[in-house]
């Protein structure tokens, strides 16, 4: 078996057992691009200490377990963390800090330990423009749910079309090449990080690599508390997305009412980065205007 045979064994079988995103942070910590911090439950290391043992890593696990307090209408996904001193220990997330260098390592656990984030930032691969960005829009953030979704659009210059390396939203439908928030969605430095990504990726688990590729080109409806919707197969033309061959992905659940607005929409215009405009099947045009929406379309 060749080493590249072998790799991709194992990291497919990472992907099967902890899924794409969370493979992505362990690949980049073995090929050196950064240390990385994932969170599993508790009946879970054992698997994933197996799986690092293979690769070669060294890997520091968290005393305590952290306790994710789910976003509103986000699929279950979480920005922010909790005390619940009263939920049994096995229900929580052990965070796992994996890098292929043991320096490294230590330097990267101690300064989040000490509430370095500039430092901690740094050793999970973060330029410095970005690391600067979310320590100045951490308090704004942390006032909802903690996702800086329309914070990065309102920093970004252009109204659309941003560059697709750096779709971060794309996360919550399983796919990224980022796993922190860009300064903007057309910074230089968070791009190239992202291709960097990419490129590993793409040597070892190429079909996913593309996979992930498709998904940061599709256009991306973000609202704080109703849900995120994803466009595939969307045509974008004159500031308008046109639906209607298009494949929705929700992030809420069937019964929603919101996704059945959403099921029924020929089409969305961007009038600017919070005003929006829908038109339905029917021809009935209604606007949005709201902090809480970000409408993102990307090539």
């Amino acid at each position: 078996m060749s080493n590249l045979t072998k790799w991709s064994s194992i990291f497919n079988e990472m992907v099967d057992q902890f899924g794409l995103l969370q493979t992505r942070e362990i690949m980049s910590a073995w090929a050196g691009l950064k240390v990385a911090r994932i969170g599993l439950k508790q009946n879970k290391l054992l698997v994933l200490k197996e799986k690092l043992a293979k690769l070669n890593l060294h890997y520091q696990i968290s005393d305590e377990p952290v306790f994710a307090r789910k976003d509103i209408g986000k699929g279950g996904w979480s920005n922010k963390f909790e005390e619940r001193p009263w939920v049994a220990r096995k229900n929580g997330d052990y965070l796992v800090y994996v890098s292929n260098d043991v320096k490294s390592l230590q330097k990267a656990f101690n300064s989040e330990l000490e509430g370095e984030e500039e430092e901690f930032g740094e050793k999970l691969g973060i330029p410095a423009c970005c690391i600067d960005f979310y320590s100045k829009n951490l308090d704004k953030a942390y006032e909802k749910q903690n996702d800086f979704v329309p914070l990065v659009l309102k920093n970004t210059k252009e109204l659309h079309s941003f560059n697709f390396w750096n779709n971060y939203v794309s996360q919550y439908f399983g796919y990224s090449l980022l796993s922190f928030f860009p300064c903007s969605f057309n910074c230089v430095e968070s791009a190239r990080f992202a291709q960097n990504t990419y490129d590993l990726i793409n040597s070892i688990l190429p079909i996913q690599a593309s996979q992930i590729i498709h998904f940061q080109k599709q256009p991306i409806l973000y609202t704080e508390y109703r849900g995120i919707y994803l466009f595939e197969g969307a045509t974008f033309s004159n500031e308008s997305v046109y639906l209607e061959d298009a494949t929705l992905h929700a992030t809420v659940p069937s019964n929603s009412r919101t996704l059945d607005k959403i099921l029924n929409l020929h089409s969305i215009t961007i009038n600017s980065k919070d005003k929006l405009s829908f038109v339905d099947n029917a021809g009935v045009k209604s606007i949005i205007k709201s902090e809480n929406i970000a409408f993102c379309t990307f090539k």
